[in-house]
């Protein structure tokens, strides 16, 4: 257990190192988050830091902030009008990326087909987190972030819910406990209602305590309280605290901040937010790195799962992304969804957080799944995904000329 004299002394230093990947990350032209994550995992090989990233650390400090920063920058516009193509990819993609996944480990290693469904849940929610900052920076069209963020967004949640009928599945706690699918979507559906019934209770109710006054200082604290609130309300009953913290941000981000707060608390609000998701991100991405442990690696069979899954979540993510997509891929209007812009989903579509948050909360039996660490499996196939398309994803936007506003 660290003395507090001792957690602020490692506070300090990874920001301080936070800092200087981000320095170097801009004079490289390299993405930040895979700078910090190649700089944890170069870390973790010389044990400079003594830190430990736990499930609830993700779900419960990391994740709703940066879930909020993203939900109170979304377009819900855009969103209403591409919800059919977001819905597509967040549900009918993940179920098929999980599929192909499991299918690859099943028949290409030696794992049972229930050990190789649990992996492949796991790794089946995409964090775009780099490559929507990318995005940004290149000017990408609008509608095009909304497609990928949405995407990540609503898949979370799925992602929670098929982890845990896979988890009882295939490592039951008693004998006969698997769950059983009538009743998981029954689970999956009131999870969603509970989730975004207490989103929009929420954010209404703060948005109405906004318009009481014009202080960014308070209207900053009411935001950060939604934020934590809801997705703690929205999980002790029950329901999915990422749909919560997802609705209450829409809500503020599209109506709160423009019908209650003025010109200067909107862009005190949007800064500050910023900066928050910013640290948390570099917290984040700095942890995954230095939290691999790479002794691991040295099991045969452990690296076969990895690498068959890492290039499964490739061949998945593309039937999905061009299967489903393809509807839209002819000119009709606004849902237009060009062939450039399909290849930038297929090769954003990274793995982050939540498959790392999904891993960490097996336990030691859980995670040995027929002899293969199922944790080392999702750490490396996160990281390979991270390194290999978060790198050469800003190429890949000039080529298909989709930055500057191409596209």
């Amino acid at each position: 257990m660290l003395e507090y004299s001792d957690f602020e002394l490692l506070a300090v230093e990874l920001l301080l190192l936070a800092s200087l990947v981000a320095i170097a990350a801009r004079y490289l032209r390299l993405p930040y988050t895979v700078a910090l994550v190649v700089v944890g995992f170069l870390a973790s090989l010389g044990q400079f830091f003594d830190v430990t990233l736990s499930r609830d650390l993700i779900l419960l400090v990391f994740l709703p902030p940066l879930l909020f920063e993203g939900a109170i920058n979304m377009d819900l516009g855009e969103l209403r009008r591409r919800w059919t193509q977001v819905a597509l990819l967040a549900l009918a993609g993940t179920v098929i990326t999980a599929g192909v996944v499991a299918a690859a480990l099943t028949l290409l290693t030696d794992l049972p087909f229930k050990y190789g469904l649990l992996l492949a849940v796991m790794l089946a929610p995409t964090d775009p987190v780099s490559v929507l900052a990318t995005m940004k920076e290149h000017g990408v069209p609008a509608g095009l972030r909304t497609l990928l963020e949405g995407e990540s967004i609503f898949n979370d949640a799925l992602g929670i819910v098929l982890f845990t009928i896979a988890l009882a599945y295939a490592v039951p706690e008693k004998p006969g406990e698997a769950i059983g699918w009538p009743h998981a979507l029954r689970d999956f559906g009131a999870e969603i209602a509970i989730g975004v019934g207490v989103g929009a209770v929420a954010g209404y109710g703060i948005h109405r305590l906004m318009r009481l006054l014009d202080d960014h200082l308070v209207e900053i604290t009411l935001s950060v309280t939604l934020a934590f609130g809801s997705f703690l309300i929205a999980d002790r009953l029950g329901g999915s605290g990422v749909m919560a913290v997802v609705v209450g941000g829409l809500l503020i981000g599209n109506y709160g901040t423009y019908r209650a707060m003025s010109a200067s608390s909107q862009a005190v609000m949007a800064e500050v937010w910023e900066v928050v998701a910013f640290l948390l991100n570099s917290a984040l991405f700095l942890l995954i790195g230095l939290e691999f442990e790479v002794r691991n690696l040295s099991d045969g069979s452990t690296i076969s799962a990895a690498i068959v899954a890492t290039a499964a979540l490739l061949a998945g993510r593309a039937i999905a992304v061009y299967g489903l997509l393809l509807p839209f891929r002819r000119p009709r209007g606004s849902l237009w969804v060009p062939g450039a812009w399909q290849h930038a989903i297929f090769w954003g579509g990274l793995r982050g957080s939540i498959p790392i948050a999904l891993a960490l909360g097996l336990t030691a039996t859980q995670r040995n799944l027929a002899g293969v660490d199922a944790v080392t499996v999702v750490f490396t196939a996160v990281l390979l995904s991270l390194v290999g398309q978060g790198i050469s994803f800003a190429p890949l936007l000039g080529r298909l000329g989709l930055a500057n506003g191409g596209g």
